[in-house]
């Protein structure tokens, strides 16, 4: 009989010395398929304003007002992996929404990461009033501001006049804009618009619609005109601003009456209490309105120079002057 081990032995080899060649010359692909490092340059914002928590879904957090639309974000990818949307694409966020970013790794893998843009809410910065106290010879009220803890902006306030006492309380949405200011017997509940402006109000007494109220803005976004209509007699009522370089109400026309004023360069008391939106339909000529400074005249063109006594700050302590040369007029301001 042959013997046939050595002509097996030799095959066996021979296959042996194939299949490790194919597997030396197969390329195995990278199944590696992460975001590696993620960020955003924002216009007008320091690092420290703004907040990342980086995992498979990526949270972002920035100040209010921030422009999310338009951006490109700047990310690094394992290697011979790639990305969609693509590097050096500008991406339209929306505050709140998941924006998903899919990284497909060299083999096909894909891994997908939602990034979400949180816009913070509006917070305070102003000066904190605490009470305003209007006297003359024929009338007086106080008005006392409360605030919330958290935002800094005024959340309540307290009018006594005549004997008689009226609550009011501001409701804000979780972007700390104004939606509502309630007593118990009014509501006046406000409309925003896609950039952030108050574009109309409605205001019941009982339940019933009173006045409903129209905002429009100059290229400045400054209040140009406020339209009031009277809901029981179809009456309308329109008032419209003029600004001076500093942004203080210059002139004020109500109907066809126009106020004018001029001011100085204090610190106005109703600056920074308000969220911006809600300050803008606040303004005016008067010495309780929202402005940047403080009106040097009364109210009127017949009113003497308004008188003030300042603190360390720059806030009016007092003011006084005369309306129509007769009527002795003044305000006290404290502050928390």
């Amino acid at each position: 009989m042959k013997k046939v081990f050595p002509f097996l032995s030799l095959i066996i080899a021979l296959v042996m010395v194939s299949c490790s060649s194919d597997d030396s010359d197969k390329i195995v692909q990278s199944s590696l398929n992460s975001i590696t490092s993620f960020n955003i340059d924002f216009e007008g914002l320091t690092e420290d304003d703004v907040v990342y928590d980086l995992g498979n879904n990526i949270t972002i957090s920035v100040p209010f007002n921030t422009s999310i639309s338009g951006l490109v974000p700047n990310i690094t990818i394992s290697e011979k992996a790639t990305i969609s949307p693509a590097p050096g694409q500008p991406v339209n966020f929306v505050d709140g929404e998941a924006m998903p970013f899919t990284v497909t790794a060299e083999n096909g893998d894909e891994k997908v990461y939602n990034v979400t843009i949180n816009i913070r809410g509006e917070v305070g910065s102003g000066s904190q009033i605490k009470t305003y106290h209007f006297k003359d010879d024929y009338s007086e009220s106080i008005t006392t501001y409360t605030y919330d803890e958290n935002s800094n902006f005024i959340n309540s306030y307290v009018v006594e006049e005549g004997g008689v006492t009226r609550t009011y309380t501001i409701v804000y949405n979780n972007k700390n804009q104004v939606i509502e200011v309630k007593s118990d017997t009014k509501s006046t509940v406000y409309t925003y618009n896609d950039t952030d402006l108050i574009v109309s109000a409605v205001e019941k007494e009982d339940g019933i619609e009173v006045y409903t109220y129209t905002y429009t803005y100059d290229t400045e976004n400054r209040l140009e005109k406020k339209e009031r209509l009277n809901k029981e007699n179809g009456r309308v009522a329109n008032t419209s601003y003029i600004y001076n370089e500093e942004g203080n109400v210059k002139t004020e026309t109500v109907g066809t009456e126009a106020l004018e004023n001029t001011y100085d360069e204090k610190n106005n008391p109703f600056k920074g209490v308000y969220p911006t939106a809600f300050a803008k339909i606040n303004v005016g000529t008067g010495l309780d309105g929202v402005n940047i400074n403080n009106p040097t005249q009364g109210s009127f063109s017949s009113d003497t120079p308004v008188t003030y006594v300042y603190n360390t700050d720059g806030y009016p302590l007092t003011a006084s002057y005369v309306v129509f040369g007769f009527i002795n007029t003044s305000i006290t301001y404290t502050y928390y």
